[in-house]
């Protein structure tokens, strides 16, 4: 349950309800995301998030899917429900396989596993 009031979509004016009509042409979707609509509140916010995601993940070396495999695997290690679902309903609508999501879990469970380890051990990179 959120913490914070959401904008509700129908109440969104101006700008707001500009970037709203934009995320769920962007993405695909029927509906504004919680996290856009708890932005909502806030404008300028709203807007600067909403500018690094669209940036991000439409633009730079890495394509789409392989930019969503690396947001699952953190959210994932981050323990974030919110996000390890939103990554993993995206990469189903990019073409990822059962297998390829859960090889990529299975590598952020170790990577995660291994990383705890070395730091308790207070371990140094020999490199």
């Amino acid at each position: 349950m959120a913490i914070i009031r959401l904008m509700d979509e129908s109440q969104a004016t101006g700008r707001v309800k500009e970037i709203f009509e934009e995320i769920k042409s962007t993405l695909g979707l029927p509906f504004v995301p919680q996290l856009f609509r708890a932005l909502g509140t806030n404008p300028p916010q709203l807007e600067a998030v909403w500018s690094q995601v669209k940036t991000l993940f439409a633009s730079g070396l890495l394509d789409t899917k392989t930019k969503a495999l690396a947001a699952l695997a953190v959210a994932a290690a981050q323990r974030s429900p919110y996000f390890v679902s939103i990554h993993a309903v995206a990469l189903k609508r990019l073409g990822a396989t059962d297998e390829e999501i859960a090889e990529l879990l299975e590598l952020a469970s170790l990577a995660t596993g291994l990383n705890t380890l070395v730091s308790g051990l207070g371990l140094e990179p020999e490199l």
